[in-house]
C-alpha cells in the first residue's frame, strides 16, 4: 500500500523534542498550529478557525482476516455473489405468497389493537368463550332441565349472532357500529306494527333511539347559532337532495303498513309539527318551535319527557301528572323529544336556544356497500360546504373501515413520491445511476423478503396494516446504509492511493463502514424487537416485521451491494455507456486526483467542523442541554388516551369529526358513554386466562374448567351466600333498585347472587310455596316471591347450609328451572353436558363507566382486586385462587398496557443500545456520551408530540420505543468514526475528522428519511400521518443533537490516547 502525502497548502503536525519556539508572525494567517502539552488547537493572529486542515497520520488498515477473505471472494466472484443475493431476494419475496393463501386483509382495521395476556383480557375472553363457544357448542348450559324458555325475555342461542347475544346475557349495551346487521334491522322495521303514523315515531319508536343508524349528517354553525329559517331550510333541502340522488324517499318502498318513515332533521321536524313542507317554513314557525323546545327542555333533561309509543294518551296523562307537569304539546308525535334527543346539541337549553351542532338522519335502511361508497364520496366532496349559517362538518356512514382500506391504498401512493426523491438523492450521492437504480431495487425487495420471512418462515398468523409503515422506514434506513457504504468506498481511493486493489479497498469498507452499519442495524432492529414484548398484538407484529426488514437490509449490504459496486467498477464504469449512468454532477463524485477531497467533505472539514462545531462547543452543549431538559419535562406530561373511539383518519377528516367531536354533543350518541354503568361478573369454576395465540387477534383461546370445583362444603356455601353482601358495602356498588325505582323486579334481574337465592329458596317453608303468587312485588319482595315458587314438597323447609351434596345439586337444578322458566334468565348456576354443576356466575351493578378517566378506573380496579382477596378468604379449596372477576374495562386495559408497554419497550431499547455500543466501541465513556445524546433526542421528540397535543395511544407507544432505534443511527456512525480517527490524542482534530469522514453520509441519510416522512404527512390515514411526522421530528433532532451535542461533548471530554515523548508538536506547512 502506498503512503499518501499531505495535500499542498495544508499544515501537518510533527512531533519535536526540542524547545524550538515557533514564530507565529512568520506563519500565514488563518492556519492552525498544534502545540503545548494539551495538543490543543490554537489560532494564528486571530480567532478565526482554519479553512484548510489535513491530517498527516494514516488510519489503521489492519482488517481482520475473515473480513478480508470474504472481500477477496466477492472481488473474485462478484457476479456469483450478486446472483445468489438476487435469487435470495426473489425467492423469499415469493415464499410468503406461495405457502400462505391468507393475504393481508385490512377491512377490520381495529383488529389486533386490544391488550392480550392481561388479567382483564383473560377474564373477558374466558367469559366470552363461556357465553359463545361453550353454550352454543353444548359444553355448558344454564338450563339443565331443557325447560322451555320464555320467548319474551330470552333469545335462543344463535352462533351467527354471538356478540349480540352476549350483550343480552350480560345485560349491557355495547354493540359497535361494525357489528350491526342493517339488513336485519330493515326486516324488523318492515314487520313492525300496523299503526298508521306517517313518521314511524309511534309504530317504530326504536328508530328514534337507535344509536346505530348507519348514516348521519352533521352540521356546525359558522358562528354561535344555526337556528334560523334560511339554515334549517337549506339543511332540509340538502337531506332531500341526498335522498333523491341516492336512495329515494321511503314512500317508494311500499312498506307493509303502506306508510313511510321520513328523514329527520331540524327543518323537517319544524315543518311536520306545523303541518307544512320545509320550503314553507316561516320565521314565525322557527321562533315558535324554538320557544317550544325551550319550554319542554327541563322535562326532557329530568327524564319526564320520554319516548312515547302506541298509547299516546297515557303518555300525555302521565306527563300532566308529573310535578311540574309536562306540557301536552311536548308529546306530539315525539317530535320535541326527537329534536332534543337526536337533532340539536345537548347544550341547546343552556345556551338559551342557540344551536352549535345539528344532525340530519336518513330513515332509509336498504344499505349496501356500493351505496355507502357512493354516499361517502359525495359527502367527502361536500364537507365544509355552507348551508345557510352552517356547514357540513362531519358524517357517519356504515363503511368507515371499508373507506379506510381504500384510503390505505391511496396513501401508499405517497410512497412513490418518496421513492422518487430518495432515488434522485441516491443518484446524486453515488454519482452513478447504475448503483442508484439497483441499490434502490434492493431497498424495495427488502420489504418482500421481510414479508416472506414473516409470513412464510415464521408463519405469523396476522399482518396488521401498521406493518405498511415499514415501507417508509426501510427507505430511510436502506438509503442511509448505501450512503455510508459508498462514502467509505470513495474515501478508500484517498486512503490507499490510485494503485490500491479492489480487495484492499473492499476489505477496508467492509471493516469500517459495515462495522458502523452493524451498530445501527443491531440497535434499530432491537428497538423494533422490543415491541415484540408488547401486550398489543398489532404492535408485536409491527415490531417483528420491521426488525426483520432491518436485519435483511444489513445482510444484503454485505452481499448484494459489494458485488454491485465491484461489477460497476470493473465492467460498467469503464464502458462507453458510463456517461449515461455516472457523473451526473461533480458535487459528490470522486475527484480525479486521489489527493483531493469532495466539496462536501471539504465544507465539513474546513468550515462546519472548526468554525461551527468546535469553536462554539461549550455554547452548543449548554443550549441543547437546556432544550432537552425543557422537552423532557414536557414529555413527562404525555397523557393516556381519553377516547375509546378507534381513530383511523386525521382529526379534521369528516368521519373523525363525527366520532371525536360532534357525536359527544348530541344526546342520543353521547348518552351511552355518559350514563351507563358497568356490571361486574365473578366467575367460579374456570380459569380466567387468555390462553389464545397472542399473535392472532382471532384466537380467543378456550375455556379451562376446574375439575376440583366444589361448593358443597359448609364454609363454601356460607361464603358464597354472603358473597354479594360483601361487595354491597363498597363505594363502587350501586343498588339497581335505588338506581331504577320503576324497575319492579330489580333485585332478581338486576343482580345475580345464586347461592343467596338458593338459601332463600330452600329455607322457604313448604306450606308457603305456591304456583300462583298473587299481588305485585318490588326489590327484595321479588326474591321472596321467587323463592316461594312453585308449590313443592322438596327443596323447601331445609336448613342452610345443606349438608347432603346430592340434595344440594337437586335443589340447585330445581331453582334454575324455576328461574329460567319464569324470568328467562339464569340464576348463575352453569352446568356441563353431563348435568353436573360446572361453573357459577355472580353479577353486581356499579356506577362506574367504562370510559371514565384512567385514574378513576385504576382506583376502582385496584379496590376491586383487594376486595376480591378478602372475599376469597371466606372460601376453601384449591379452586378458590382461580376465581376471577370480569369487567367491561377493555379500554382501561388498553390504556394501562400502552403505558406499561411504551416505557418497557423504551427501557429495553436503551438497554439494547447500550449493550451494542459498549460491545462495538469497547469504550464506556463514548457509550455514555452516546446514550446521553440518544436520551436527549428521544426527550425532544416526545416533547414535541406533547406540545402538538398527542396522547399515549397506539402510535405514540410505537414511537417511544422506535425513537431510540432511529435516534441511535447518526450517534453510532459518529461514535464509530471518532473511535477510528487517525488522530487519537487530540479531541478537536478527531471531531473534525469525524465530520469530514461521516458528515456527508449522515446529512444525506437525514435528508432522505426526512423526505420519506414529509410525504407521509400528506396521507389521510392517521397512522401514516403520525409516523411521518415522527420521522421528520426524529431525523431533525437526531441530526441536530448528533452534530451539536454529541460532537461538542466529544470535543470536550471525549476519549483520547496520550501521546508519547512528552514533547511539543510543530506545525509544518506542506509545499
Amino acid at each position: 500500500m502506498a503512503d499518501v502525502a499531505p495535500h499542498p497548502g495544508d499544515f501537518v503536525v510533527q512531533p519535536t523534542n526540542t524547545e524550538e519556539e515557533v514564530d507565529l508572525d512568520e506563519m500565514p494567517e488563518n492556519k492552525f498550529m498544534f502545540g503545548g502539552a494539551r495538543n490543543s488547537v490554537q489560532m494564528m493572529k486571530d480567532d478565526i478557525p482554519i479553512t484548510a486542515l489535513e491530517l498527516s497520520k494514516k488510519p489503521n488498515h489492519n482488517v481482520p482476516h475473515f473480513i478480508q477473505s470474504y472481500a477477496n471472494f466477492v472481488v473474485r466472484k462478484p457476479r456469483l455473489c450478486l446472483f445468489i443475493s438476487v435469487v435470495f431476494m426473489l425467492a423469499f419475496s415469493a415464499i410468503g405468497f406461495i405457502v400462505r393463501d391468507d393475504l393481508p386483509d385490512f377491512k377490520k382495521a381495529d383488529k389486533g389493537f386490544d391488550a392480550r395476556g392481561t388479567d382483564i383480557s383473560g377474564a373477558q375472553r374466558t367469559f366470552k368463550n363461556m357465553m359463545d363457544a361453550d353454550i352454543c357448542g353444548g359444553d355448558l348450559t344454564y338450563n339443565p332441565s331443557g325447560v322451555a324458555v320464555n320467548p319474551d325475555t330470552w333469545q335462543p342461542c344463535n352462533e351467527e349472532d354471538d356478540d349480540r347475544r352476549l350483550m343480552e346475557v350480560e345485560g349491557e349495551e355495547g354493540l359497535s357500529e361494525a357489528e350491526v346487521d342493517y339488513n336485519e334491522m330493515q326486516g324488523r322495521m318492515l314487520s313492525g306494527s300496523t299503526v298508521n303514523d306517517t313518521t314511524c315515531s309511534y309504530s317504530r319508536p326504536y328508530m328514534l333511539t337507535n344509536q346505530w343508524a348507519p348514516l348521519v349528517y352533521a352540521f356546525e354553525a359558522d358562528g354561535d347559532d344555526l337556528f334560523d329559517t334560511a339554515t334549517v331550510k337549506a339543511i332540509c333541502q340538502f337531506s332531500k337532495d341526498m335522498s333523491q340522488q341516492f336512495y329515494g324517499f321511503m314512500a317508494e318502498l311500499n312498506w307493509a303498513t303502506g306508510e313511510s318513515c321520513h328523514d329527520r332533521d331540524l327543518g323537517f321536524n319544524i315543518a311536520y309539527y306545523y303541518n307544512k313542507e320545509c320550503a314553507e317554513i316561516t320565521d314565525e314557525d322557527v321562533s315558535n318551535f324554538k320557544a317550544l323546545l325551550l319550554s319542554c327542555a327541563p322535562a326532557y333533561e329530568s327524564d319526564k319527557l320520554r319516548l312515547c309509543d302506541f298509547n299516546v294518551a297515557n303518555c300525555k296523562d302521565n306527563g300532566a301528572a308529573e310535578s311540574p307537569p309536562v306540557p301536552r304539546e311536548c308529546w306530539r308525535e315525539n317530535i320535541v323529544f326527537d329534536t332534543l334527543n337526536a337533532i340539536v346539541d345537548k347544550d341547546f337549553a343552556r345556551n338559551n336556544g342557540k344551536v352549535k351542532y345539528t344532525t340530519s338522519i336518513p330513515a332509509y335502511t336498504g344499505w349496501s356497500d356500493e351505496l355507502f361508497s357512493d354516499i361517502h364520496l359525495e359527502l367527502y366532496n361536500k364537507a365544509g360546504s355552507d348551508y345557510g349559517s352552517a356547514k357540513l362538518t362531519g358524517y357517519k356512514t356504515g363503511d368507515k373501515f371499508d373507506v379506510f382500506t381504500k384510503q390505505l391504498i391511496l396513501d401508499n401512493a405517497f410512497s412513490g413520491g418518496a421513492f422518487f426523491i430518495v432515488f434522485c438523492i441516491l443518484w446524486l450521492h453515488t454519482s452513478s445511476g447504475f448503483i442508484a437504480t439497483f441499490g434502490f431495487l434492493q431497498i424495495l425487495l427488502n420489504l418482500g423478503v421481510g414479508y416472506g420471512i414473516y409470513m412464510g418462515v415464521m408463519f405469523l398468523p396476522f399482518f396488521p396494516f401498521l406493518n405498511l409503515v415499514g415501507i417508509f422506514v426501510v427507505v430511510g434506513i436502506g438509503a442511509d446504509d448505501i450512503f455510508v457504504f459508498m462514502d467509505c468506498w470513495k474515501q478508500t481511493v484517498k486512503e490507499f492511493g490510485e494503485d490500491a486493489t479492489y480487495e484492499e479497498r473492499l476489505g477496508f469498507v467492509l471493516y469500517r463502514a459495515c462495522g458502523s452499519m452493524l451498530i445501527t442495524s443491531l440497535t434499530t432492529a432491537s428497538a423494533f424487537c422490543a415491541n415484540a414484548f408488547s401486550l398489543i398484538t398489532s404492535l408485536k407484529c409491527f415490531g417483528v416485521y420491521c426488525a426483520i426488514v432491518v436485519v435483511v437490509d444489513f445482510f444484503l449490504m454485505l452481499s448484494y451491494i459489494p458485488a454491485l459496486v465491484i461489477i460497476y467498477e470493473r465492467y460498467i464504469k469503464a464502458s462507453p455507456c458510463c456517461c449515461l449512468c455516472c457523473k451526473c454532477c461533480t458535487f459528490c463524485q470522486i475527484p480525479s486526483d486521489p489527493n483531493e477531497i469532495r466539496p462536501m467533505e471539504k465544507w465539513f472539514r474546513d468550515f462546519f467542523g472548526p468554525k461551527v462545531v468546535v469553536k462554539f462547543k461549550y455554547v452548543w452543549i449548554g443550549v441543547f442541554f437546556v432544550l432537552a431538559g425543557f422537552m423532557g419535562f414536557k414529555a413527562t406530561q404525555l397523557q393516556r388516551p381519553t377516547s375509546s373511539d378507534f381513530q383511523l383518519f386525521k382529526p379534521d377528516h369528516p368521519m373523525e369529526m363525527w366520532d371525536l367531536v360532534i357525536k359527544d354533543h348530541i344526546n342520543l350518541y353521547a348518552e351511552g358513554d355518559d350514563n351507563s354503568g358497568m356490571n361486574i361478573d365473578f366467575i367460579f369454576g374456570a380459569e380466567g386466562k387468555d390462553n389464545g395465540n397472542t399473535w392472532d387477534p382471532n384466537d380467543d383461546g378456550h375455556t379451562v374448567y376446574l375439575d376440583n370445583f366444589d361448593i358443597t362444603s359448609v364454609k363454601n356455601q356460607e361464603g358464597l351466600a354472603n358473597w354479594c353482601e360483601h361487595f354491597r358495602s363498597k363505594s363502587y356498588y350501586v343498588d339497581p333498585c335505588v338506581e331504577n325505582p320503576s324497575w319492579d323486579n330489580c333485585r332478581v334481574e338486576g343482580e345475580v347472587c345464586p347461592m343467596f337465592l338458593l338459601k332463600k329458596y330452600v329455607e322457604t317453608p313448604c306450606a308457603d310455596t305456591t304456583d300462583d303468587p298473587s299481588g305485585g312485588c318490588f326489590g327484595d319482595e321479588c326474591v321472596n316471591m321467587l323463592a316461594s315458587m312453585p308449590a313443592r314438597t322438596t327443596c323447601c323447609g331445609l336448613t342452610f347450609p345443606i349438608s347432603d351434596a346430592a340434595t344440594l345439586t337437586t335443589c340447585i337444578k330445581d331453582l334454575t328451572t324455576t328461574t329460567v322458566a319464569g324470568f328467562g334468565n339464569t340464576p348463575g348456576f352453569w352446568f356441563g353436558a353431563d348435568g353436573e354443576l360446572k361453573a357459577m356466575n355472580y353479577r353486581l351493578a356499579t356506577p362506574i363507566r367504562g370510559q371514565a378517566p384512567y385514574e378513576e378506573l385504576d382506583t376502582f380496579y385496584t379496590s376491586l382486586m383487594e376486595d376480591m382477596k378478602t372475599a376469597k378468604a371466606t372460601l376453601e379449596g384449591p379452586w378458590v385462587s382461580s376465581v376471577f372477576v370480569r369487567t367491561r374495562l377493555d379500554f382501561f386495559d388498553l390504556q394501562r398496557s400502552l403505558g406499561l408497554g411504551a416505557y418497557q419497550s423504551a427501557g429495553m431499547s436503551f438497554a439494547f443500545a447500550f449493550c451494542v455500543l459498549i460491545f462495538m466501541t469497547r469504550n464506556i465513556l463514548l457509550t455514555i456520551l452516546s446514550l446521553i445524546t440518544i436520551i436527549c433526542i428521544v426527550c425532544c421528540v416526545v416533547g414535541v408530540l406533547v406540545l402538538d397535543g398527542w396522547e399515549l395511544n397506539i402510535m405514540e407507544s410505537v414511537i417511544i420505543s422506535v425513537a431510540v432505534g432511529m435516534a441511535v443511527d447518526f450517534v453510532a456512525h459518529y461514535s464509530h468514526t471518532y473511535l477510528h480517527s487517525p488522530v487519537k490524542d487530540d479531541r478537536d482534530i478527531a471531531v473534525i475528522n469525524t465530520l469530514k469522514t461521516m458528515g456527508v453520509s449522515v446529512l444525506t441519510g437525514a435528508i432522505t428519511t426526512f423526505i420519506a416522512g414529509a410525504f407521509m404527512i400528506f396521507a389521510q390515514t392517521l397512522f401514516f400521518y403520525q409516523f411521518g411526522f415522527f420521522m421528520m421530528c426524529t431525523m431533525g433532532f437526531a441530526w441536530v443533537y448528533s452534530n451539536f451535542m454529541l460532537l461538542p461533548l466529544m470535543a470536550v471530554i471525549g476519549p483520547v490516547e496520550k501521546s508519547g515523548g512528552g514533547g511539543r508538536n510543530k506545525v509544518v506547512q506542506v509545499e
